[in-house]
């Protein structure tokens, strides 16, 4: 059996940083069998991507329809990677990889299956928070997020997993609180072992503004070897306002004239995270999510 499938997922509009993804998987090899690109039916089908799979020939660029109904067009990304893993999937492993979250160093791919191999379920990036303290109440809301986003769950812009262990986790990407949330929580239930890459650094801060050490959201580096630039879609499709754009947009820039973001493992351009104030940092992320200090779900 063929042992490696990479799929990624394509917003209209958004061709550069498609073509770093492309340009930066070309040049850290993960050995892959196949690279998928999926796309929603409707207009997605643009001359940038058109330029792009006549450049670097992707193995299949899948159309999906995704639909009228709200839930799903909300759940867009979600609905776009269930419609192809695992159920079309003919590798032994998957790997899910959002098209802003590429390699920047060989041997990324080789050692997320060395995770697997040692027994764990899931690999990948792992998110920048810790988790919630043992005694928080978990009818809280803030428990809800923290258990979630933490480093001890893979992000699912960048996780991998053995093909049939997916299948039989029944798991999907649109279901959950977010993309891929319900997938690592089902892991979580199921006793899986998760193992990944951890937050290593981010950019150097253009204005000193923003304390780097709270920046857990722009253009982070896990591990050395992997580079999630972080809602580049919703940014350049859908309006989004960047995070700390003024601080670090000056690294999107470059990735994007680069197509790639190697040189963010050069000391000179990077800040390397201490992990030193994680309550502080979490405290930042809740209210950036909430505005509210005490916010708590029913049961």
């Amino acid at each position: 059996m063929e042992r490696l499938t990479l799929v990624t997922c394509y917003k209209a509009g958004t061709s550069a940083v498609m073509e770093a993804w492309l340009a930066s998987v070309c040049r850290h090899d993960a050995g892959a069998d196949a690279c998928i690109v999926v796309l929603a039916k409707k207009g997605d089908v643009d001359d940038g991507l058109k330029r792009l799979v006549e450049a670097y020939a992707p193995d299949e660029v899948v159309e999906v329809d995704v639909g009228d109904d709200p839930v799903s067009t909300s759940r867009v990304h979600g609905v776009m990677l269930d419609s192809y893993v695992p159920g079309k999937v003919g590798t032994e492993l998957v790997a899910t990889m959002d098209s802003d979250c590429f390699p920047v160093a060989d041997g990324w791919a080789s050692g997320l299956e060395a995770m697997l191999d040692a027994g764990a379920g899931l690999a990948g990036i792992l998110h920048p928070w810790g988790p919630p303290p043992k005694d928080m109440k978990r009818t809280k809301l803030e428990w809800r997020v923290r258990s979630q986003h933490c480093w001890e769950r893979t992000h699912v812009a960048c996780q991998m997993a053995r093909t049939a262990d997916l299948e039989g986790l029944g798991a999907r990407f649109a279901q959950g609180d977010d993309t891929g949330l319900m997938v690592t929580r089902a892991a979580a239930e199921r006793g899986w072992r998760t193992a990944g890459y951890m937050a290593t650094r981010c950019p150097k801060p253009a204005v000193g503004k923003v304390d780097p050490e709270f920046n857990r959201y722009a253009a982070l580096v896990y591990g050395d070897k992997v580079f999630h630039l972080g809602g580049f879609t919703r940014v350049a499709a859908c309006g989004d306002e960047p995070v700390f754009e003024a601080d670090f947009g000056w690294a999107r820039d470059r990735v994007l004239k680069e197509k790639g973001a190697e040189f963010l493992l050069d000391d000179a351009l990077s800040y390397r995270f201490r992990f030193d104030r994680e309550e502080q940092v979490a405290a930042e992320k809740m209210q950036r999510l909430f505005g509210l200090a005490d916010q708590r779900m029913g049961l």
